[in-house]
């Protein structure tokens, strides 16, 4: 049984549950949102006047922009305000009542979240040790732009690999980073989620996002 979670620790949660939801589903094409799932709609044009968000989503992009391209590391960030394919398959629409939720949350989350995630694709595979090296090296450039260590960074062994963790924090946003290898195939993300916005889901709703 889940412990309910309040305030921080359901930020924090709900951080964690992003980055597979969010970046593994659906980032390969830039997309964060799942074809047929709820789309938000696109915040309004700020007028003139209005003065920027001292640090949002568009300065958390610049950071793993910045960090990324810095240390060598090929990728993209994803849009800062996610948008489904015009023409969906419709194979790839949610059939359940629960898969429809989820894909709800998710579209929902989106709007919490800014992401980054290294190419998928065959022909960008790198060397592990090089693309490993370049992931702390973005870790590091993370540091240098005001992201703090919250949790120690980890290496987890896996089955023929390994996978390195890590999470930071910067003013109201929390960053996890994750950096999994195995014999010759490498992926990197990482996912910034603002802790106020990540707050205010439920303990059910993040279920979903962690089946």
């Amino acid at each position: 049984m889940r412990t309910t979670m309040t305030g921080p620790g359901r930020a924090a949660r709900a951080a964690a549950a992003v980055v597979g939801a969010i970046l593994v589903a659906g980032c390969g094409g830039g997309d964060a949102v799942r074809a047929g799932a709820a789309t938000p709609a696109a915040p309004a044009a700020p007028t003139p006047a209005a003065a920027p968000t001292a640090f949002g989503k568009e300065a958390v992009r610049a950071d793993l922009a910045a960090a990324t391209a810095a240390a060598g590391l090929p990728g993209k960030t994803t849009p800062l305000t996610p948008t489904r394919p015009v023409s969906p398959d419709p194979a790839d629409l949610p059939t359940t009542d629960r898969e429809r939720a989820r894909d709800e949350v998710v579209a929902r989350m989106a709007e919490c979240s800014v992401g980054w995630s290294s190419p998928t694709d065959p022909g960008s595979a790198q060397d592990p040790a090089e693309a490993r090296k370049q992931f702390h090296s973005a870790l590091a450039g993370l540091v240098e732009r005001g992201w703090k260590e919250s949790r120690p960074v980890e290496e987890v062994a896996l089955d023929k690999g390994s996978m390195v963790m890590a999470q930071y924090k910067k003013q109201e946003w929390t960053l996890h980073a994750r950096h999994f290898t195995s014999g010759m195939l490498g992926m990197a993300s990482m996912t910034a989620t603002e802790d106020a916005c990540a707050a205010r889901f439920t303990d059910a709703e993040l279920d979903l996002l962690e089946d």
